[in-house]
């Protein structure tokens, strides 16, 4: 089964692609780095043969992203690239010359909530809806149909059992720098049963995912194409016990952050508040990112300003690209707290650049305590990077602690393969290291047979 969607007329929508699965047309959306479709696609009821074309040329070399899916794809006698699914999988179509094509398959959703009832705010496929800044109470689910678009910010504070979910759009574009506005798309304060699922979120101004010290949150199956600088994926602030699932992030700046700080006033009031809660508890499992310029894929920090972070685990990621100077692992600890107990686990990079690891304590002008942190306790383990001879001697790793008080202790490095192969000698990651203890690399563990 395939279900497709119709947009707002007054929508962007692709001049250089067209898109067909099992013979269905589906619309193809603009942004300015990549356009995107949004469909829906039963498994259980066979494969789906995707047909995507160019409108003004046949299609030559092409790649279909993550690599790990092994989707591959042929060019028929009329130029169109053809592949198959056989699951719902967000992937990057890349064409030489084109700007990236995301198709986005989704599963069928379940328990779609009723337009009649009152504790949801639903809105309906093919329109466009200016709401400027909604905000949300307690027991409500807001629900963004296929096909509608939602123009504007979401914000919910001290509220509990809070959904937004649905395969519509959330266009952040109703504010921008040029009105000197950076609103946060969604922001939840201290609130806590917190579930975001499904959207596809556009054109933002500012961070576009912010669960402020907040408790029991769960982000699944967000799309996200981040284009200004400062357009942070997902921003977990002081918040404990979340999970992000099987979402498809890129972003300019950091695809998924950890932090804790006192978030100061800016030209909306009520994104200021006080987020110094120790975060831990945190999964982010199961997604794809793509970073570019700016920022990192995997970030703790820069702002902690707590007294401890710790159980941060970042498993089953496929990291498209870190393109600018930022890294694809990375612990910025800028202010006092301890960073312990951090696991990045079955991690796949197909490009990299300036930065492989990025660990270090230190200061900038993000922090605001005078006392410096620690590092301990890190573990990178099944990790392949494709790694390209264009790397060598430009892609490092750094691992420093401010001084011999304020070290980087125990970072374990278990099964780091190059191009699936592991290496052999730390020094084959160029790896820079100041005030670190036990930074070992060390072999894979083997399993027993009882």
């Amino acid at each position: 089964m395939i279900q497709t969607f119709v947009h707002p007329r007054s929508c962007r929508f692709s001049s250089d692609f067209a898109l067909n699965v099992n013979g269905c047309p589906v619309e193809v959306l603009r942004t300015d780095v990549a356009d995107f479709a949004i469909f829906v696609y039963d498994a259980t009821q066979g494969p789906a043969e995707i047909e995507v074309s160019l409108l003004d040329r046949s299609i030559q070399e092409h790649v279909i992203r993550p690599l790990s899916l092994e989707l591959e794809g042929s060019v028929n006698e009329v130029g169109q690239l053809v592949f198959q699914m056989v699951a719902a999988h967000k992937v990057s179509v890349e064409i030489e010359g084109c700007r990236p094509l995301y198709v986005w398959a989704n599963p069928p959703e379940l328990n779609i909530p009723s337009e009649d009832d009152p504790n949801v705010l639903y809105f309906k496929s093919g329109q466009t809806y200016e709401v400027g800044r909604l905000r949300m109470e307690s027991g409500q689910t807001l629900y963004i149909e296929g096909g509608a678009v939602l123009k504007g910010r979401v914000c919910a504070k001290d509220a509990h059992d809070i959904t937004i979910r649905g395969l519509g759009i959330l266009d952040g574009s109703y504010y921008g720098a040029q009105h000197g506005e950076n609103a946060k798309s969604i922001f939840f304060e201290r609130c806590q049963d917190v579930l975001v699922r499904d959207i596809t979120m556009i054109h933002p101004s500012a961070w576009m995912i912010v669960p402020g010290a907040c408790e029991r949150v769960e982000i699944c199956n967000v799309k996200q194409i981040g284009e200004v600088m400062c357009s942070d994926g997902i921003d977990i602030v002081g918040s404990k016990q979340v999970h992000v699932h099987d979402c498809f992030l890129r972003n300019n700046d950091d695809c998924v952050v950890v932090k804790a700080f006192l978030i100061h006033h800016d030209v909306h009031a009520d994104f200021s508040a006080d987020f110094r809660v120790s975060p831990e508890a945190i999964l982010v499992e199961n997604c794809t990112f793509a970073n570019d310029p700016a920022g990192n894929a995997m970030e703790i920090g820069h702002e902690l300003s707590v007294q401890r972070v710790s159980g941060v685990t970042f498993r089953n990621i496929d990291v498209l690209s870190v393109h600018g100077q930022g890294a694809v692992f990375s612990i910025h600890n800028n202010d006092r707290a301890i960073v312990e107990d951090i696991l990045f686990e079955d991690i796949r990079i197909e490009h990299c650049w300036d930065k492989f690891i990025d660990f270090r304590i230190s200061k900038s002008r993000f922090s605001s305590d005078t006392e410096r942190g620690h590092i301990r306790n890190v573990t990178l383990r099944d990790i392949n990077w494709l790694k390209s001879s264009n790397n060598d001697g430009y892609t490092i790793s750094l691992i420093g602690g401010w001084d011999a008080e304020h070290r980087v202790e125990n970072v374990t490095l278990e099964n780091i393969c190059f191009n699936g192969v592991p290496i052999q000698h730390i020094d084959e990651l160029e790896i820079n290291t100041r005030h670190a203890d036990d930074v070992c690399l060390v072999e894979p563990a083997v399993a027993t047979v009882s």
